[in-house]
């Protein structure tokens, strides 16, 4: 009961601890990305720390958001062809979080994060519906039969992965013969009906979506929104291991979310993934 007090306590000021977990989520992120451009970014780094420690409390300045965000936009700039997707949502969270530690205004913050999170959700719909090989149903197709999906639940069934270990092969053989041949290649089905299970997953997935991102518009309070909300994380870190993008997701809904036991569960959602990250299983 004492622990439950105190998680409660932290819990109470979700903005706080959000925050936080961004704050960890940019540390590993950054020092990931530090490997490139390394050389320019160092006095950056340094300069924060040296500033951050003897100068945090002396100053009304948010230093450490402030090198996170310099940096960020730094990678932005250099790389933004091959940053990934949730790079920008990053960013975008960083620039909000910095902005609020001058504004104070905690509705401006929380306005910001949904209609990032509106955004993102939408964006990935539309990208969705424009690609013919995702309405096909032929992306998920191919990666079921590859094995790249529901790859922590593939273990369980020696059968699939023996499958999956065989079209892996036909497909290295077929790279390595001359494509002016012309040769071509059948990827055995892990299961049955296959193509139209894809089909109906994609369109689920489209559907599941488009929901959550009005339901997130519309009532971005309601325990029913949140509820979708964390279904949908969870359902596709189940499908594919996106730790990264999914530890933000759950650090923004932590941010809009008022039931206290909804937000313990986007608090470990987003540690599982941050620890994830760190350990480099899944996609960082």
């Amino acid at each position: 009961m004492i622990y439950w007090i105190g998680i409660k306590e932290k819990l109470n000021n979700h903005i706080e601890l959000a925050s936080q977990l961004l704050l960890l989520m940019l540390g590993i992120y950054i020092s990931i990305m530090s490997e490139k451009y390394g050389i320019w970014k160092t006095p950056v780094l340094f300069l924060g720390l040296f500033c951050w420690f003897f100068f945090r409390h002396k100053t009304k300045h948010p230093i450490i958001w402030m090198v996170f965000s310099a940096l960020l936009v730094f990678d932005l700039y250099l790389m933004y062809l091959r940053v990934a997707n949730h790079h920008f949502v990053l960013t975008f969270m960083t620039l909000s979080v910095l902005c609020y530690r001058y504004h104070k205004r905690s509705d401006i913050l929380l306005k910001n994060i949904q209609i990032l999170l509106v955004i993102v959700i939408l964006a990935s719909v539309l990208q969705k519906l424009i690609s013919n090989q995702f309405i096909s149903g032929n992306f998920y197709y191919y990666m079921l039969n590859r094995g790249f999906l529901f790859d922590p639940f593939l273990g369980f069934f020696p059968e699939i992965s023996e499958v999956t270990k065989s079209n892996t092969e036909s497909l290295i053989a077929l790279q390595a013969t001359d494509p002016n041949i012309g040769e071509s290649i059948v990827l055995k089905d892990v299961f049955p009906n296959l193509g139209v299970i894809s089909q109906v997953f994609a369109m689920l997935t489209i559907a599941m979506e488009f929901i959550v991102a009005i339901a997130i518009l519309w009532k971005p309070k309601s325990r029913w929104t949140h509820l979708l909300f964390i279904m949908m994380i969870i359902g596709i870190l189940c499908t594919r291991l996106e730790t990264g993008f999914m530890a933000l997701l759950a650090i923004s809904g932590l941010f809009l979310c008022n039931n206290i036991k909804l937000r313990l569960l986007y608090a470990i959602i987003a540690m599982f993934c941050v620890v994830l990250v760190v350990t480099k299983l899944g996609f960082h």
